[in-house]
């Protein structure tokens, strides 16, 4: 007697169904491993594409930051020609005296561009002491308006967790933290107990970043010093936000500085032909335009493409007449504070 499995296979068009659906599947499976082929070969296609185009960027990087290394150093030179040749470094005056003399470019610390290797390279030479220096916290409460009584108490309570961090005892200041409040916060290692090392060290503080909205300016290595700590701030080197916060500028007044200080990094125009008399004297009352001893070397470096481009900076000494310049006592090498590339 037979099954009905072999009555089904004993049918011919019942066979054939059969045989149309087991090649079907064959045929599915066939074209998915195709399929997975296919995305396996574009996956390593666009891998490798990656991997080229990573490996000529960082070629690009490498050869831009020789660039910038050397348009740094180049700059570090001009400048200090510049300095051995004109003894007057205010800043924002009238170039025509020196012109009429020589026509050496001013490489001056007012942030002016100096153009290097056919345009691909800008130099701006700076001040360093830009930004918060945490050996005159107190110079916080100079942009803040006596009435504004919640900002002044913000800075304070900053100022003690500063304190209590850089001093030698365990006496906890009004508003500030020591050892077991930090080891709370899980970081027992802190505080310091003693004066920073790095500038990033800020970042530990509680509301740092409410305090410090311009950067923090370098703390210098051992054995060096920065321009003296009653200076006031270099004009061309601050940010136009600590700029309108001093002098309490509206919006109109800040314009018009910005413009002057484009005037001036453009196209050489003095900042008493581009400012009002009453904002000029303010300006002048309350910022340094003699440069001091250290410059920030900033270079930016750019492919020919436009489309990569790096940026290096380099905080040294500038002044020859200080042995502090040199990094040996040979005097037979420069020193460099600080070198980093973005």
């Amino acid at each position: 007697m037979k099954t009905v499995e072999d009555l089904a296979t004993s049918c011919p068009a019942c066979a054939s169904r059969q045989h149309g659906r087991e090649g079907g599947m064959a045929l599915v499976l066939v074209l998915g491993v195709l399929a997975a082929t296919l995305l396996m070969v574009v996956h390593l296609m666009v891998v490798s594409e990656v991997i080229a185009k990573e490996a000529k960027v960082a070629v690009l990087r490498s050869e831009l930051r020789y660039q910038a290394e050397s348009a740094a150093d180049v700059g570090f030179w001009m400048h200090l020609t510049d300095r051995r040749l004109f003894t007057n470094r205010k800043l924002g005056e009238s170039a025509e005296v020196r012109l009429s003399m020589t026509d050496f470019e001013p490489w001056m610390l007012d942030r002016r561009p100096h153009a290097l290797f056919e345009d691909r390279c800008q130099v701006y030479l700076m001040t360093v002491d830009r930004g918060f220096r945490v050996d005159k916290p107190e110079k916080l409460k100079d942009t803040v308006e006596p009435e504004d009584t919640e900002r002044l108490d913000a800075i304070n309570r900053f100022l003690d967790v500063l304190g209590d961090y850089v001093d030698k005892d365990d006496f906890r200041k009004l508003y500030g933290l020591e050892r077991d409040d930090y080891a709370a916060m899980g970081l027992p290692m802190l505080p310091r107990n003693n004066a920073m090392q790095f500038r990033e060290e800020v970042y530990w503080l509680e509301n740092w970043t409410e305090m410090v909205a311009d950067g923090i300016t370098i703390i210098p290595p051992r054995g060096k010093s920065l321009p003296a700590t009653d200076s006031k701030p270099s004009f061309f080197s601050t940010s136009d936000k600590y700029l309108q916060s001093l002098l309490f500028l509206t919006d109109s007044e800040l314009s018009e500085v910005q413009r002057a200080r484009e005037q001036w990094t453009e196209h050489g125009v003095p900042l008493n032909e581009s400012l009002n008399p009453d904002l000029f004297l303010q300006i002048q009352a309350n910022f340094n335009f003699i440069e001091p001893n250290v410059a920030l070397i900033t270079t930016s470096a750019t492919d020919a493409s436009g489309e990569v481009r790096l940026v290096h900076h380099v905080v040294r000494e500038v002044d020859l007449g200080r042995s502090s310049i040199y990094s040996d006592r040979a005097k037979e090498a420069f020193s460099i504070w600080e070198r980093k590339t973005e």
